[in-house]
């Protein structure tokens, strides 16, 4: 039986236009036709939905989350049993697309195969949830960004190396290789240090040119995408050396190498919420120190260098960190003001969690937009938008593969 969606006002994401009155017609799991209503006329057999009081857009996509985390003070995960660790992510995954997020990409779980097991257990239908796109576990470095600290090695005992944990390119290599055996869709490195880990600090390069590009290599050889952590200056530009697609962050980047970005054609997701949200109200809320002293002295200048990269043609694409502490899962649309806040502009906003994120993940002839043949990921909101981006705080309907799950 075909749904009928009458839609009040469409953004479909094709472009910048926003259509009156439209009918979008799904069949099974796709949209068949988008129609303007005075041409169409409803079958016996037609399901409609009517949200001709709703703004309608595309399923949103974040492109960073992290399912197994669950936006606690610290990432208490790391060290619970994977078994709860698993059943929290299925949660935070329901969380997500109760949201509005109906594709996220996962940028790091704390098990090598747990977060594709999340995305294969999703698409099964045995949990409802967001489709998920993977990177398996980060690629860090020995005392790196989210390296885990064992007691024994304090008292000078060998432990076991986990096997994100790569100190040579050659080391890199195994790593990004074994990510995709265990069914990652893209990789990601840790390029430079992070707000969360003691004992480093996010202006640190941590990962050499030479060590980046092994696994830029790996990702390219098997036609994946590859992300990058990078906060300090030094890390961004290694990373844009190295080829990498895509900077998460990319806080303290410079005019050289947004210029050079601009150049290869490299993307950010800057992720403004999570340093906002622990340098605004970390202390407050118990997050440690040295993690909000950190998120201090990176927030200041974070919107004003995205909005030159911006400026200069690099893509912003959406991406929250959510799960990281203060960020859980369901409430980071907060991104979206930020986004505005920084100078770019209401099209290229919601284009950023739209469009220009499937384009990123290589499933835009899948998602991304409303037109026919793309599946049936569609959200629906109270007010428009492009007047007022804080709706997007509150989805009222969403349908993902053709199935309601909301409203």
């Amino acid at each position: 039986m075909p749904k009928i969606i009458k839609c009040g006002k469409l953004f479909s994401a094709i472009d910048g236009n926003i259509q009156e009155n439209a009918i979008i017609i799904i069949q099974d799991n796709k949209v068949s036709d988008v129609k303007r209503a005075e041409d169409f006329a409803a079958g016996a057999n037609d399901e409609i939905i009517d949200l001709s009081d709703k703004f309608v857009l595309p399923g949103l996509i974040d492109t960073h989350v992290h399912l197994g985390f669950g936006g606690n003070t610290t990432l208490v995960e790391v060290s619970e049993p994977p078994e709860l660790v698993a059943i929290k992510s299925m949660r935070n995954a329901e969380l997500d697309l109760l949201a509005g997020f109906t594709t996220v990409r996962d940028e790091g779980y704390p098990t090598i195969s747990g977060s594709e097991i999340i995305r294969n257990t999703i698409a099964a239908g045995l949990f409802p949830g967001p489709r998920v796109f993977t990177s398996g576990m980060y690629i860090t470095q020995t005392g790196g960004h989210l390296e885990y600290r064992y007691p024994g090695e304090t008292l000078g005992y060998s432990t076991y190396k986990s096997g994100n944990v790569a100190d040579s390119p050659d080391e890199v290599r195994a790593a990004a290789r074994l990510m995709l055996k265990y069914g990652a869709d893209q990789i990601k490195v840790v390029v430079t240090g992070g707000v969360l880990s003691p004992g480093n600090e996010p202006g640190e390069q941590n990962m050499s040119v030479e060590e980046i590009k092994a696994a830029v290599d790996v990702a390219r050889m098997h036609g994946k995408i590859i992300s990058a952590h990078a906060h300090g200056t030094a890390g961004i530009k290694a990373a844009a050396d190295a080829g990498v697609s895509v900077i998460e962050h990319c806080t303290l980047v410079d005019e050289e190498t947004i210029n050079l970005m601009a150049e290869k054609g490299i993307a950010i997701v800057p992720t403004f919420i999570v340093l906002k949200v622990i340098a605004e109200k970390g202390a407050a809320a118990g997050i440690p120190d040295f993690a909000v002293r950190k998120a201090t002295a990176l927030v200041g200048s974070h919107l004003s260098n995205i909005k030159k990269a911006y400026d200069a043609g690099v893509r912003i694409v959406f991406g929250t960190d959510c799960g990281t502490p203060l960020t859980p899962h369901g409430t980071q649309a907060g991104e979206f003001e930020l986004m505005l806040q920084a100078g770019i502009s209401p099209t290229d906003t919601l284009l950023s969690a739209t469009r220009y994120a499937a384009e990123l993940l290589g499933w835009d002839e899948r998602i991304g937009t409303i037109e026919p043949g793309k599946l049936a990921d569609i959200v629906a909101v109270n007010k428009n938008p492009f007047e007022d981006i804080s709706v997007l705080k509150n989805v009222a309907w969403v349908m993902k593969d053709g199935k309601i799950y909301k409203g």
